[in-house]
């Protein structure tokens, strides 16, 4: 009896070991599959707050408003991701202006995508081999879209676009969230966890 125990647990043991094993290497064939992320400066939008009021209730400074609206979405989006995909954040105002300066945004709101063809190739596939990146996220937009029926609701339009590393286009969509007013950072950050997620998993299908 006891030796048919050990034998069991033996096995047992031994197919645990086989499927940790085999999930470490199908981890580690998609650990290749990194993104590269790119806010774009300038990208919030509205019609009905200026500026000054989504500074004011975000508590920081007008030039930091479409930095911080990035920063968070992608740090939600990293946080939210599938371990064995990489997301990598890069910041518009401080890398390579005079490439990002060459990325076309078109239409609004839930309408919007950008377009990458005009970036030269050599510049293009440079950034993302030194971010070891295969694809390209760009946070086209964050449109912040007024209702007042039938009930006050400020919704926070998220538009994006996927590129693999040939500047094709893979994917492009839009997320968003809602609140009753521009919302202070830490606040900003946890109502828009769930949109980032769904972003990071529509990244994820696209370069499975």
């Amino acid at each position: 009896m006891f030796l048919c125990r050990l034998i069991l647990l033996t096995i047992f043991s031994c197919i645990l070991v086989t499927a940790s094993q085999a999930k470490e290497r199908r981890n580690s064939n998609l650990s290749g599959k990194s993104v590269l992320m790119l806010g774009l400066a300038d990208n919030v939008k509205s019609y009905y707050f200026s500026n000054t009021t989504i500074a004011e209730k975000m508590g920081v400074e007008e030039n930091m408003i479409d930095r911080e609206y990035n920063a968070i979405i992608m740090e939600n989006i990293m946080t939210s991701a599938n371990s064995a995909y990489k997301f990598i954040p890069v910041c518009a105002e401080t890398s390579v202006p005079e490439w990002i300066s060459k990325i076309r945004v078109e239409g609004e709101a839930d309408n919007c995508y950008s377009d990458v063809s005009m970036v030269p190739s050599d510049e293009y596939r440079n950034v993302l081999d030194m971010a070891g990146a295969e694809y390209l996220l760009v946070l086209n937009q964050h449109y912040l879209k007024w209702q007042e029926r039938p009930m006050l609701t400020l919704f926070h339009i998220v538009s994006y676009t996927l590129f693999d590393k040939d500047q094709n286009e893979v994917y492009r969509g839009n997320n968003y969230f809602t609140s009753m007013s521009p919302e202070p950072l830490d606040k900003l950050k946890k109502i828009s966890s769930k949109t980032s997620s769904r972003i990071a998993s529509a990244i994820t299908n696209q370069i499975k």
